[in-house]
């Protein structure tokens, strides 16, 4: 059966670990969902989409400013389905964010500024409470509000290894907005609210589109990381060992600190000892000055230029800070490594991207 977005796979969570040591300024977890009997399959560099749920209390908060009862029954707005106020606010709904439709029901004579304003420092519950004498319908409200959309996390472990169990790495999020402390709706799911082996946790698979493995088992690959864009590299080298794959691999990995942040750290050292791996980590605050994974990329500027003409290919899996800085960092390799022109810099590191040898999962 192929699972969907309307007819999800039902999993749960087998294990939940926090992978930071004390003194971290990050909580980064690895879960095991169960997928046992789902006949599901993926493969490295594939996403797991997870619809996931509102926190309770900030639910609770919502339909306290809504002036509303809980189990009062609405009418979703777009499948016209049947159900409680609280079970929409908790499963279907955007809460943690108004659109300008929302905030029109209130008062029409908002500008556009005030409005952005409210928006960008204020979830739905704390909108409300400007409202107290308000008359609008939470039918009305619900109609107006954005829906929750799932969310996409890339999958850590290869399903030949674990045939019944599908990885995550998650760092769970959280943000001052309006001087008051906020969590990230899916992390806050998945790494706190969520009871092992009970809570009810709905997948599907998301494919890659391109950000695959390579199939050639004698192929070079270089990986480039920063933070939980580690997760399907993990991924792919635990597919690379257990199909003996004899190709070079090369990890570059990015985090704060070595003592506290170094995810899966015996997986890969041992990968390293046996030979199986290149390893190149930095860490930007063991240090003064900062070092990041382009500083370490152009530390080894001449080894990278023989790993390319070996045909490599080249992953990076983080955020778009990072996937911009190596981006430059490569170019300016090839300029310095290859005595290119700028010119021929940027249309070699096109021609790259053409050939899919340089591919991006960045977020």
């Amino acid at each position: 059966m192929t699972y969907s977005h309307i007819e999800p796979y039902i999993s749960r969570i087998n294990h939940r670990t926090l992978l930071n040591k004390e003194g971290s300024s990050k909580k980064t977890y690895h879960l095991i969902l169960d997928i046992k009997s789902s006949n599901i399959s993926y493969d490295p560099g594939d996403s797991v989409a997870i619809l996931v749920e509102n926190d309770p209390r900030i639910v609770d908060l919502t339909i306290n400013y809504m002036k509303a009862d809980p189990s009062q029954e609405i009418l979703h707005p777009k499948t016209n389905e049947k159900m409680s106020l609280k079970d929409f606010l908790t499963k279907k709904a955007n809460i943690s964010k108004a659109n300008f439709n929302f905030i029109k029901l209130f008062d029409k004579k908002f500008k556009i500024d005030e409005i952005k304003t409210l928006i960008t420092t204020h979830h739905i519950w704390d909108i409300l409470k400007f409202f107290t004498k308000h008359k609008v319908s939470p039918q009305e409200m619900c109609k107006n509000m954005m829906p929750l959309l799932p969310r996409l996390y890339s999958i850590s472990s290869s399903l030949k290894m674990y045939p019944d169990e599908m990885h995550l790495l998650i760092t769970h999020i959280s943000y001052e907005l309006g001087s008051i402390k906020r969590n990230g709706v899916a992390t806050e799911f998945l790494c706190n609210l969520s009871q092992i082996l009970k809570t009810k946790i709905p997948i599907y698979i998301q494919p890659s589109h391109g950000f695959s493995l390579t199939n050639n088992l004698e192929k070079p690959i270089i990986m480039i990381s920063s933070g939980c864009g580690l997760a399907p590299f993990r991924a792919f080298l635990e597919e690379r060992y257990i199909t003996k794959a004899t190709g070079n691999n090369w990890l570059f990995f990015g985090e704060r600190n070595s003592k506290t942040d170094f995810y899966f750290e015996d997986f890969f050292k041992d990968l390293e000892e046996k030979n199986l791996l290149r390893l190149t980590t930095t860490f930007s605050r063991d240090q003064e000055d900062k070092i990041y994974v382009q500083d370490k990329i152009l530390d080894n500027a001449s080894d990278i230029w023989q790993w390319i003409h070996s045909g490599c290919l080249i992953y990076i899996c983080g955020g778009l800070s990072m996937g911009r800085a190596v981006d430059e960092t490569l170019q300016n390799i090839f300029t310095q490594e290859g005595n290119l022109s700028k010119e021929e810099s940027r249309a070699f590191f096109k021609s790259l991207i053409k050939e899919k040898r340089y591919l991006k999962d960045i977020y």
